[in-house]
């Protein structure tokens, strides 16, 4: 899904070094978490460790906003499926759903309020991401022994109501089934570097299958090396775009959650957790003074550059007949969702990277000048109108870690 916002990685600086001195120098700390020397307030030990200690340096992935990810294994029923969907892939973590329950039947509908209308003009990413959970839904209602009948966009006086599930009994889960179910709570977007292993023919294959031949949405993966150059570069550009944009750049900026206050009080959102950093770094991203919403857009340029695109094994892109037809776009995050679950099952690292189709999208919306379709379709062989959603893949170098999630009260109604 969209990447973009506050977007770190290791940027250039990172091993900067003082002459006669070892270690990494506070110049170069601070050069490589985009803080300018003059932004520092220096500050007795002692007050570091209480921003810390806001800022979550010791209880990373604890506490409230993560419980559901440590819960659900545990969760049986209707319960386990609906929590499986707020536990999915979704843009910039917006979590754009409201879910309603009556006996066996889930009512999925988009909530506006969630939707990024300047990154995401078309609203592409916005359904795709509620395609996301309705597809971990299915996955867990199979795990549960349950058959789930989906139904999209099953009322035309309610172009809100993306989706019903529907549940019935059906037969145990298989092995397999159980499996897939298993990587729902080890599913995470992973931001990191991947190692320079290249992704192997039968692991492609494998991908490949995952969409069935007679489904609305398919895969086209990249791998040959001067395409994924060219796509490196063209990623570069269209992150560039974006935060040379400032309602874009404000828009995607809104949704970082900067600290623990921030993580506990939305409940959604970036985080710092989440940019793939090493441990040190992490650390010291959250102690010292914030960025600035320029220096996130700096570093996730840099990011881009030096870590996402210089690293991918490979890019995944998946296709449908219209990304603007909304049943097209649902499907597609169905798709996406499950090629993200096989993937961690394979134990590969996976980054949704939308930032070109992003910048096509806002062409059209605004009457801009569309300087990607072309470039798109040379490197990828797949037309602007089909290219619903990307992804990089390949091995991870560091362990990606779990997004703040809302509770089951906050986004589930149970009634009946």
């Amino acid at each position: 899904m969209s990447t973009e916002g506050f977007e770190q990685g290791e940027g250039e600086g990172a091993g900067e070094r003082q002459p006669g001195k070892r270690g990494i120098s506070r110049r170069g700390v601070l050069k490589w978490l985009g803080i300018g020397v003059g932004g520092v307030v220096v500050a007795a030990a002692g007050t570091a460790g209480v921003r810390g200690a806001l800022n979550g340096v010791w209880n990373s992935g604890a506490g409230a906003p993560y419980e559901l990810w440590s819960a659900w294994p545990s969760m049986t029923g209707v319960e386990s499926v609906v929590a499986a969907g707020i536990l999915a892939a979704n843009p910039h973590n917006t979590q754009p759903w409201r879910i309603d329950v009556r006996d066996d039947t889930v009512r999925i509908s988009s909530d506006a309020s969630r939707w990024m209308h300047l990154n995401d003009a078309s609203g592409r990413e916005h359904i795709a991401g509620i395609g996301c959970a309705v597809e971990n839904m299915v996955v867990a209602a199979r795990a549960q022994g349950l058959d789930a009948r989906v139904t999209a966009f099953p009322a035309a006086s309610d172009p809100t109501l993306v989706a019903v599930v529907e549940l019935r009994p059906a037969s145990p889960a298989t092995a397999a089934e159980a499996e897939l179910a298993a990587t729902i709570v080890q599913r995470h977007t992973d931001r990191g570097p991947y190692s320079t292993e290249p992704l192997t023919r039968e692991t492609l294959s494998e991908l490949d299958s995952v969409a069935g031949a007679d489904e609305p949405a398919r895969l086209v993966t990249i791998d040959d090396a001067e395409a994924k150059r060219g796509l490196g570069e063209l990623y570069v550009q269209a992150t560039t775009a974006i935060v040379g944009d400032r309602k874009q750049s404000v828009e995607a900026f809104s949704w970082f959650r900067n600290d623990r206050t921030d993580i506990d009080r939305h409940r959604d959102g970036l985080t710092l957790d989440c940019q793939g950093f090493d441990e040190f770094t992490l650390a010291m991203a959250k102690i010292l003074p914030a960025s600035s919403r320029e220096d996130g857009d700096r570093f996730w340029v840099n990011a881009t550059r030096n870590v996402h695109t210089a690293t991918a094994a490979a890019y995944g892109v998946v296709v449908v007949d219209d990304v603007l037809d909304p049943r097209a776009q649902f499907a597609g995050g169905r798709l996406l969702e499950r090629l993200h679950l096989h993937a961690a099952r394979l134990g590969l690292g996976f980054q949704h990277m939308n930032q070109i189709t992003e910048r096509i999208d806002h062409a059209k919306a605004t009457g801009a000048p569309d300087t990607f379709s072309e470039p798109w379709v040379r490197l990828t062989g797949v037309p602007a109108a089909e290219g619903l959603l990307s992804f990089r893949i390949g091995h991870p170098t560091r362990e990606a870690k779990a997004s703040p999630r809302r509770a089951l009260g906050d986004v589930v109604t149970f009634a009946g």
